[in-house]
């Protein structure tokens, strides 16, 4: 099927549907769409509430065609090539009488099952071959009796056509062959050979994939003929004692190139015909997957403009996930749009001191420009965190944050111990990064009368010396 993307995330692809609003949901938006989180009636839009349905797992997939190398380095996995060369080596013991056709209904059976197993595996997304012991063992379907009776009854089909007229049979066997491929990939899917048969099922299936069925039908010739042709190059080098052994395992090989790409069509348009794939997610506990929930919910909300609903939706889940970070810059983000600004100021307090206790302060920093630029007055609460952000914010070079940040803090803390050092930190700014020494000197000035103990300080003493030593100065 055609690529569609995430309308809220259009970097990832879209894998839910809303039934109401049609919008197109990834898994961003909707993570963990089939965890019992979820309660019985499954995900729900995050923007209208209505009901999803889910579009498959292949909404990203790339048209077969384009997936050529990966079938062809499908059977080099060591699983598929244990097969390959276990059916090679059968071939040693092969002397001839009733004991040879055992071994050759044996390794028929083989083949034809774990060439079925492939396309089911394939056909779920997974991108390696299955065990041979698990398909070996857990096969109760008897598929390589139903795939046996499907080609034998098909010949019996084109023979009883035959009899009516020669164009019937003709007309008969071209459709059979053109449905061939259809027909193994619905055995292997639905384990029946009447549905294998079913001529309305397999041209249901041919029309569902479209034009790309008949490019399909004929990369599947092309494979099956490719032993012809590459055998003779192969059995130039090969020694003779081990020629049988290298022919199967070079027809086993493209036999399970065929069906690797059987299998691929089954995933690439698995919502088109229908096909459920398994959901085996790994399970989460409640506080992770209620935080991946609301950030979808509210990206969803916040891009359609339901600001309030996001309100609510984060205000709830941190109830529940605290001191969760990205909840918190999901919740700074959507007070900034709501332009609110005692709870801007006081989330922003709370987001400095989460961050600092977390050992993340730098994520702090954007949170304090956001505020800054639409309230230039703002100042932390506590000193600390204030300068501990403030060598941050020097380091990336928000000189005039670190101003403001620090701007009459004389006024609101008068008696802080730690104003010296923010007021020195300034005081440096001026003097190194604005060329205002007379509002450094000034600041160096308070510090020194309002904190006599601070004048015999080191960076005190070396600051008013560069001052003092500078061009037109005393």
């Amino acid at each position: 099927m055609a690529r569609m993307d995430c309308q809220f995330f259009p970097d990832t692809a879209a894998i839910w549907q809303c039934t109401d609003c049609q919008a197109c949901l990834g898994e961003k938006a909707v993570p963990d769409g089939h965890s019992h989180w979820w309660g019985r009636s499954g995900p729900r839009c995050p923007a209208c509430e209505s009901s999803l349905v889910y579009l498959g797992s292949a909404t990203d997939a790339k048209p077969f065609w384009q997936m050529l190398p990966h079938f062809l380095l499908y059977p080099m996995h060591f699983r598929s090539l244990l097969v390959a060369v276990l059916i090679g080596l059968i071939t040693l013991f092969a002397s001839g009488g009733l004991f040879t056709f055992f071994l050759v209904l044996f390794s028929l059976a083989v083949v034809t099952k774990y060439s079925l197993a492939i396309i089911e595996h394939r056909g779920r997304g997974e991108t390696l071959p299955p065990s041979m012991g698990d398909v070996l063992t857990s096969d109760g379907h008897h598929l390589f009796l139903k795939q046996m009776a499907v080609f034998i009854l098909m010949g019996c089909a084109v023979a009883a056509a035959a009899t009516v007229s020669s164009l019937v049979g003709v007309l008969v066997n071209v459709f059979l062959m053109l449905a061939l491929p259809a027909s193994i990939i619905l055995l292997a899917v639905e384990k029946s050979v009447r549905r294998a048969l079913n001529p309305f099922a397999m041209l249901s299936l041919m029309l569902t994939v479209g034009w790309p069925y008949l490019l399909l039908w004929f990369c599947t010739q092309i494979i099956s003929v490719a032993p012809v042709y590459v055998l003779p190059l192969l059995l130039e080098v090969v020694p003779d004692a081990v020629v049988m052994p290298v022919v199967m395992m070079v027809v086993v090989y493209f036999v399970f190139v065929l069906y690797a790409m059987l299998g691929y069509v089954l995933f690439e348009y698995q919502n088109e015909l229908g096909y459920e794939t398994l959901h085996e997610e790994d399970e989460i506990e409640f506080p992770e997957f209620e935080r991946k929930r609301v950030l979808g919910e509210t990206a969803v909300l916040m891009q359609s403009g339901q600001y309030e609903r996001a309100r609510q939706a984060l205000r709830k889940a941190l109830d529940t996930v605290r001191d969760d970070l990205e909840l918190h810059q999901r919740y700074h983000k959507l007070l900034v749009l709501l332009n609110d600004e005692t709870a801007l100021r006081n989330h922003a307090n709370y987001f400095v001191d989460l961050a600092e206790r977390k050992l993340c302060l730098a994520k702090a920093v954007p949170v304090l420009l956001d505020v800054q630029k639409l309230y230039p007055d703002f100042q932390l609460e506590q000193s600390q965190q204030a300068l501990a952000l403030a060598q941050l914010l020097l380091v990336h070079g928000h000189y005039k944050a670190i101003i403001r940040l620090f701007h009459n803090r004389h006024k609101t803390c008068p008696d802080d111990p730690l104003l010296p050092d923010a007021y020195l930190m300034v005081a440096g700014i001026f003097h190194e990064r604005m060329g205002d020494d007379a509002t450094a000197a000034a600041l160096l000035n308070f510090i020194v009368k309002k904190f006599p103990a601070a004048a015999g300080r080191e960076d005190v003493i070396r600051l008013r010396q560069q001052l003092t030593s500078m061009p037109g100065k005393n």
